[in-house]
């Protein structure tokens, strides 16, 4: 079983992540496109569902854009998820039409629903800020990769190298995420 965004939230979070590393400032939906490697025509949809949900703002002019409708650090994973998903309730038993011995409830509803529920929380618990400053961190390489990544051939022999310098990296990292928050407030 695969446990990944749909598209549509890809997009999003990726749009989200650009509008928080310039909160203040509007971006153009092209530039959004551009730089965060999204087809225009999906990217106005996904917009349209973020500013349905207040997560993010335009100005229609020759010099408008869109900007987040809150600070980064107000606004969850989750809510970004749903606005785009709907709400990650339990619309149905985890087992579908099978073998359901009782009217109520099926043998696995204890354990999906405690499943579902950790993923509401860690995604609930994860700022967009947060993500923001691991996105600029992971680029300027001061993040280290979990021995987990996937994305490409060699990431966990990658982690395993960083592993000796990851209190420096994190101490880095840390330097990074306050100079965003600096930049932050500065255009409050």
């Amino acid at each position: 079983m695969k446990l990944v965004p749909t598209r549509r939230t890809d997009y999003g979070l990726r749009a989200m992540i650009h509008l928080a590393h310039n909160p203040a400032r509007l971006s153009k939906a092209a530039e959004i496109a551009e730089d965060m490697h999204i087809p225009p025509g999906f990217l106005y949809q996904v917009l349209r569902e973020l500013q349905r949900a207040r997560l993010v703002t335009s100005q229609p002019s020759r010099h408008g854009g869109y900007r987040l409708g809150k600070h980064p650090e107000q606004i969850t994973v989750l809510e970004i998820v749903e606005a785009l998903e709907g709400p990650l309730l339990p619309g149905e038993c985890a087992l579908h039409a099978g073998p359901c011995r009782w009217d109520q409830v099926c043998a696995l509803h204890a354990t999906w629903s405690a499943a579902r529920q950790a993923l509401v929380d860690t995604l609930g618990a994860a700022t967009l800020a947060r993500i923001a400053d691991d996105d600029l961190a992971l680029a300027a390489g001061t993040l280290p990769i979990p021995p987990d990544a996937h994305r490409r051939p060699g990431a966990a022999q990658a982690a395993q190298t960083a592993a000796p310098t990851a209190q420096k990296r994190s101490r880095e990292h840390q330097g990074a995420a306050a100079r965003v928050r600096r930049v932050r407030s500065a255009g409050t």
